[in-house]
């Protein structure tokens, strides 16, 4: 990928996103990508960026309200270049097809911003001892269970593809 600068922007609030962000980045940069791996709230703007892949936390039924903001604010400069969404859900600690199928259509608001070549659906981790007693509410009333449901083979993997992807979109942009 060479001389590619990538941004990785997540938001996160547990931490199980953050890390899932920092195991995309490590295989981007296996791969000769020059990644930044960045919350969201920190990123002022994408200019030297040649790709963005931006991943949140589902909550709510939907990404944290500040990637979607990151996203709108900077929809116009993700459009002119290659962009991948991730997503991470505690409906993803049982993989049915159902469970991704419903995930992914959470997105639905924030594609219709601005739609990306891929998209990435994982399993989290959640410690019952890091929630307040309304995150913990919450995730009893929904039976989620506890534990670190991250399959990390199944991120590197699709890190690989979103590398193999993003070269492919590389060598377009040198051709067009």
């Amino acid at each position: 990928m060479g001389d590619w600068r990538i941004l990785i922007a997540f938001a996160s609030r547990l931490g199980s996103t953050r890390e899932i962000a920092l195991a995309i980045g490590e295989v981007l940069r296996s791969r000769g990508a020059d990644v930044d791996v960045l919350p969201v709230d920190e990123v002022a703007q994408i200019k030297g960026y040649q790709a963005v892949i931006v991943g949140a936390s589902i909550r709510e039924q939907a990404w944290l309200p500040e990637a979607k903001r990151f996203v709108q604010i900077h929809r116009d400069a993700l459009l002119k270049r290659p962009l991948v969404y991730f997503a991470v859900s505690g409906l993803m600690s049982n993989p049915t097809p159902e469970h991704f199928h419903e995930v992914y259509e959470y997105l639905s608001e924030i594609r219709a911003i601005a739609e990306p070549l891929e998209v990435g659906i994982f399993a989290g981790a959640l410690d019952y001892d890091r929630l307040n007693h309304e995150q913990m509410t919450k995730v009893l009333s929904k039976g989620l269970p506890e534990g670190d449901f991250r399959r990390w083979q199944d991120v590197r993997a699709w890190a690989e593809d979103v590398a193999d992807c993003l070269q492919l979109e590389r060598a377009r942009a040198r051709e067009g």
